[in-house]
């Protein structure tokens, strides 16, 4: 995450994840929609907080850094879903074993069917990293709950 990140103030909705205080803007919220169980963005919206003394120029608006808006949105708007995912998965046990298997599983199916990155998903569950969530992927594999990579998931 970069520097200038960390002053950013991102809040969430069921429908959007809305950004505030973007260096330059700063009296403007971006707020990006998604569709409910989705991670990929579908409207982009800038409200400003002060409508008289701000105006959006073409300028401003060409300058936008919509990619990281965007990026920022999407991390966020997985994470969400990620936690609100498998609500009775419980704490990973200390050696993982095969219920934390079989949570990875499942996991990993909701995320396969919702069109989320499952590793994300699985990070973001867990609050762990997306190489951690590889690794568990891969012994759920092992075990026979999930297809060899590149085979598709029975639905």
């Amino acid at each position: 995450m970069r520097s200038d990140d960390e002053q950013l103030k991102v809040s969430t909705s069921a429908d959007g994840v809305t950004v505030a205080n973007l260096p330059g803007y700063d009296e403007c919220l971006f707020v990006i929609g998604f569709a409910p169980g989705d991670i990929h963005p579908n409207g982009f919206f800038i409200r400003t907080t002060k409508p008289d003394a701000v105006r959006l120029t073409p300028t401003m608006l060409r300058r936008l850094p919509y990619d990281r808006l965007l990026k920022i949105a999407t991390e966020v708007r997985t994470k969400q879903l990620g936690e609100a995912m498998a609500p009775d998965a419980g704490a990973r046990p200390y050696g993982g074993g095969d219920e934390h298997a079989r949570a990875v599983a499942e996991v990993y199916h909701w995320a396969v069917d919702h069109g989320v990155p499952p590793r994300k998903a699985i990070a973001a569950r867990w609050a762990k990293s997306e190489a951690t969530a590889g690794r568990w992927i891969t012994q759920a594999r092992k075990l026979g709950l999930l297809p060899p990579y590149g085979e598709q998931v029975a639905q």
